[in-house]
């Protein structure tokens, strides 16, 4: 009698998926169809980004977003270095307008930067472009110094 074992679990990294495959590499080849994870991973230093499940990790550990906050660093996010003016964050959040006068971005940046950065008020990952607006950091500071 032949068994199916069925696995549901969080993989970040990947490595559940290697190892099964692993075990089923010398298998006969119906038992090793198997499809990778659709899983799109966004790595930017020791922030990751699991979109597919709307999934934040800095530095190993899950940060909570809301709507906004998410939205605002995914879009940063999908195009490294980029600036990004406030109304195309404001855009990407809540796909309206942005409202001149309005403190959202700003805010949710604050936010952002008190979930993500180790020193808020230095941001590594996080910049303001003076004019501009805001982007990703593409290298922080730790990685230049390796």
């Amino acid at each position: 009698m032949e068994k199916i074992v069925i696995i549901w679990a969080q993989d970040p990294d990947g490595s559940v998926f290697k190892a099964v495959m692993d075990a089923l590499k010398n298998k006969r080849e119906e038992m090793a169809d198997v499809v990778g994870p659709a899983t799109s991973v966004l790595r930017i230093g020791e922030l990751e980004i699991y979109h597919e499940y709307r999934r934040v990790l800095m530095a190993g550990r899950e940060v909570r977003l809301n709507h906004g906050e998410y939205a605002m660093l995914y879009c940063m996010a999908s195009a490294p270095g980029q600036v990004f003016s406030k109304a195309q964050l404001y855009a990407a959040a809540w796909g309206e307008e942005y409202l001149h006068g309005t403190t959202s971005v700003e805010n949710i940046i604050w936010r952002l930067r008190q979930k993500l950065e180790q020193d808020p008020r230095h941001p590594a990952y996080i910049k303001t472009v003076i004019g501009a607006g805001y982007r990703l950091q593409i290298s922080t500071e730790k990685e230049k110094r390796k």
